[in-house]
């Protein structure tokens, strides 16, 4: 691989890659723990960070071509990481440890060690991107992408098989073939937009295996390419790294998920995710509210919090939501729901909200709620050794008890809920842990049964406390 670009920002490496060539003013290399990954190649741009390419090679290896377009890239703004596919699937092969391997969470753990150095504004998920055998890999890693992990993918002249005999960890449909396997995708829809360009020397194989997924119902974007493929990628990535107008939404700057109903209630959610961003519990709460009439609106954590937020600004920023919302979908009350770190975070921010605001939250739901809280995402999050910035319960007393629903699994050691038996407050214990064993449509079932208790026959929600 070519040597790293100098730029503002120091070189990065991952551990064990040889050092580059530097110029004397250029400040030590930070190193990072690619784990399946290797030794990839790592380049960051001199200015704001508007985007995180990984960047594999076809089966030749990493060529002037493949550095040419992370070069273009880097100047658009854009942190790429250049993986030498043949050497990564080398070392995946004689990796003994584990039966089949789950590429998504290093890349989104490089992903997060990098941004987090460079300090940037706002997470960028991923996009991962390849020609020919890379643009197969990247097809194949959707089949095992959770939500809210990869941003993107875009594929140029994938083919059918996949040259890696390693197989690859996921529930999707899977045939071994000569020279490695064949992959579809995971039942439902497809966890992030993926993008296939064919050039003139798109392989036939290739294109009919993407036809057939897309013939099952997987959303796939096709076109044709004129030029080559690294000048079909490049094209393809630089419009997907510019930015976007935000027009005339004022919420933009908060990257929101909508999911809109007919309201049965005349009531809204607002979801607050766990750390680990829209994923899981409360993206599957939140569709099941959405199924019942509620329409949501989510917070993704890792987005919001990924750089520092105070109490008053998460405050100013949820009366945003619900004055905008309340208007824009026509209801009246809310409900206010947070999922561990976004359930930590939540009475602080309730209690610097201004009296009128919070006389339309008719439940605030807190589920997997811990007695410290963070305002910021750190990588230390998903390590487990993050450090706390404050207390829940001070918070929680400060609150009229009769908003207050604390839901937690009898199984977790940690939880605040048993801290406020005797409060006033609802408790609900449901059986599991932290995850309260995957029954999400039940929660969502308590939640609204909570809602419903609370605004019946009232109103102002208020009134019923």
């Amino acid at each position: 691989m070519a040597a790293l670009i100098s730029c503002t920002v120091a070189p990065a490496l991952a551990d064990d890659a040889p050092a580059p060539q530097q110029e004397p003013q250029a400040a030590a290399a930070t190193t990072f723990n690619a784990g399946l990954l290797g030794k990839p190649e790592i380049l960051t741009p001199e200015g704001d960070v508007g985007g995180t390419v990984f960047l594999f090679s076809d089966k030749d290896g990493w060529t002037p071509a493949d550095e040419a377009v992370a070069v273009n890239l880097q100047k658009a703004g854009a942190i790429v990481v250049g993986v030498d596919t043949p050497k990564f699937f080398a070392g995946l092969e004689v990796d003994k440890a584990d039966e089949c391997v789950y590429l998504v969470a290093d890349i989104e753990d490089l992903s997060h060690q990098i941004q987090r150095s460079l300090g940037t504004e706002i997470y960028h998920s991923p996009v991962i991107a390849g020609i020919g055998a890379a643009g197969t890999l990247g097809l194949a890693i959707a089949a095992q992408t959770p939500d809210a992990t990869i941003g993107r993918t875009v594929a140029v002249d994938p083919g059918k098989v996949l040259p890696l005999k390693k197989p690859l960890c996921t529930d999707a449909p899977k045939t071994a073939s000569a020279g490695g396997t064949v992959y579809g995708l995971a039942k439902g829809d497809l966890t992030n937009p993926v993008d296939v360009l064919y050039t003139a020397a798109a392989p036939a194989d290739g294109k009919a295996h993407v036809a057939d997924l897309q013939a099952q119902g997987f959303k796939i974007k096709d076109k044709a390419a004129d030029g080559d493929a690294h000048a079909a990628l490049e094209s393809r990535l630089l419009h997907v790294l510019a930015p976007k107008s935000a027009g005339d939404d004022p919420l933009a700057d908060l990257q929101l998920i909508e999911l809109p109903a007919t309201t049965k209630y005349n009531t809204m959610a607002i979801v607050y995710s766990g750390d680990g961003g829209w994923r899981d519990i409360d993206k599957s709460v939140a569709e099941a509210l959405q199924k019942d009439g509620v329409p949501v609106v989510g917070v993704d954590s890792l987005r919001y919090f990924w750089s520092q937020k105070t109490p008053d600004q998460t405050a100013a920023d949820l009366a945003r939501i619900i004055e905008a919302y309340g208007e824009r979908w026509n209801v009246e009350h809310f409900i206010v729901i947070g999922y561990s770190f976004g359930a930590d975070v939540l009475p602080s921010a309730y209690n610097r909200l201004p009296a009128e605001v919070k006389d339309r939250i008719a439940l605030l739901s807190l589920l997997g709620l811990s007695e410290t809280v963070d305002y910021e995402i750190s990588v230390g999050e998903f390590l487990g050794t993050s450090s706390s910035e404050g207390e829940t319960l001070p918070e929680l007393k400060q609150i009229k008890p009769g908003v207050i629903q604390c839901v937690y699994g009898e199984d977790e050691d940690d939880s605040a809920c048993p801290k406020l038996e005797g409060t006033g407050a609802e408790l609900v214990k449901t059986t599991g842990g932290h995850h309260f064993d995957g029954d999400y449509d039940a929660l969502a079932a308590k939640i609204l049964d909570g809602l419903k208790r609370r605004t019946a026959g009232q109103g102002n929600p208020q009134a019923a406390k």
